[in-house]
Parts: C-alpha cells; structure tokens; sequence
C-alpha cells in the first residue's frame, strides 16, 4: 500500500459508488429506511458526502429508492421517525395499544420494549411532556377534562362567602379547585386510575374520573398533594363528604 498525505476529494467519487454505498447499508439495516447517523457507523464514505451531492439525506434515500426499483427492491419505512407528522389519533391509538398491553400507564422502558410504532419523542414533542400526553390520553377517553371534585353534588360550598373567619388565606391550598399543575402530580401519582376499584379510562370504556379531597373540603380539608386522591365518578359518589382514604 502506497502512503499518500493527500485524501482522496469526496466530490470525485462518483454518483454510481455512493449508490453502492447506500445500497450496502440497506442491506446491513434489512431494507428499513436508516438515519445519516447509522449510515456512518457502517460505511466507508461520510454521510456529510452523500447529503451534499444529492442535496439533503431525504433527497438522497429517495434516490436510493429509485435505485432498488430497478432491481424489484424498496426501503421500507421506518417502524417510527421523528421528523413524520401523526395525528392526535394516530399518537392516542398507539398509546392505547400499549397502554392495554402493559396493563397500566407505560414507562418509558415499557413503551420502548413495545416495540412501538411511534416513538416517545414525537408524544413529548406534541404535548410538551411524557405526563401531560398519558393526561390528554384519558381525557380523550374520558371525552372531557378531568375535574376536581368542586363540580359534586355534595359540597357546593363556596370559599370565598363572607361566613370564613378573620384572616383566612386566599393561598391555593384554601381554594377548592385544584390547579392543573397539581391535578396532573396527582394523577400521575396514582398511575391515572381510580384508587378504590383501579378503573382507568385507558382499559376500561366509559369510566371517569375525578381528583377528590381525602378530607373533604367542606369539613376544612386542604388542596394539598397529600390530601387529594384520584377516583372514578361512581366510587367518588360513594364516598360522598365521607372521610375513606384508598385502601391499602
């Protein structure tokens, strides 16, 4: 081997070799559309080469495409991609798909050993966070926002009437309704499904749920992580202003 200090220039190597060199990593990936990233773990030619010569790496996975049909082959599209655009539906039926193969909300191991159709990525992209779209999920299932127990028919006392005592507060914990935030910790504590009988809307059709007070509010109970619970309509009406807490 002759050793040379000049590089061999990446604009002389011809269109047909980067061809090849694509075609080579399609095989390596099963014929499954691969990133610039993974094309550069297997090729003898940067990925950098390929994307300036045909313009952009879309441009140029096209032309392989265009390439393999000549030959009776194709790539096949990835099992899911960050750039693609899904729906709400798309990414809710997926969820839910997983979500009933697991049994309860998926973890981010759960959902990526689910061998997913969609990744996580585009579900924190969407909706801002892992959390916030498992929420938008079951209110999607639910067909409504999940609400505090302030909408009951058992406590419709209002905290701000003239009847509290002298300096009372007017700090979140002292206000009946909870604040999205905090509704959302609690969910999310509670694996968004009733504490008492473990119905979540995700597995089981029509049920809906509420975030209510342990101590009720009317009998002084505060808006607090701690003293707040997650509970399907019909147990949550059970309880009425009772004080039951989730069974152990």
């Amino acid at each position: 081997m002759d050793f040379n200090f000049q590089r061999k220039r990446s604009d002389t190597i011809s269109e047909e070799r980067k061809l090849e060199e694509l075609e080579k990593a399609a095989m390596h990936f099963n014929y499954i559309e691969f990133s610039w990233r993974d094309f550069n773990k297997v090729s003898n030619i940067s990925a950098s080469a390929i994307k300036v010569h045909f313009g952009s790496w879309k441009k140029a996975l096209e032309a392989l495409n265009l390439h393999l049909q000549k030959k009776g082959m194709k790539l096949s599209p990835r099992p899911y991609a960050p750039q693609r655009i899904y729906s709400d539906q798309d990414l809710f039926n997926e969820l839910e798909r997983i979500w009933k193969k697991v049994g309860q909300r998926p973890s981010r191991t759960e959902w990526e050993i689910s061998k997913p159709k969609i990744g996580i990525g585009a579900y924190k992209k969407r909706f801002g966070s892992w959390t916030n779209a498992c929420l938008k999920f079951i209110e999607y299932k639910m067909g409504g926002e999940i609400l505090s127990d302030n909408c009951s028919q058992f406590d419709n006392e209002d905290p701000l009437t003239p009847e509290k005592p002298v300096g009372f507060s007017l700090s979140k914990e002292n206000l009946r309704n909870v604040p999205p935030k905090l509704r959302l910790k609690v969910l999310e504590r509670d694996r968004f499904r009733c504490v008492f009988c473990g119905k979540s809307p995700a597995t089981d059709l029509g049920t809906i749920l509420q975030i209510d007070h342990i101590h009720p509010f009317s009998k002084g109970g505060k808006t607090t992580l701690d003293n707040l619970q997650t509970l399907c309509i019909e147990c949550n009406l059970g309880k009425s202003n009772q004080i039951i807490e989730k069974p152990n």
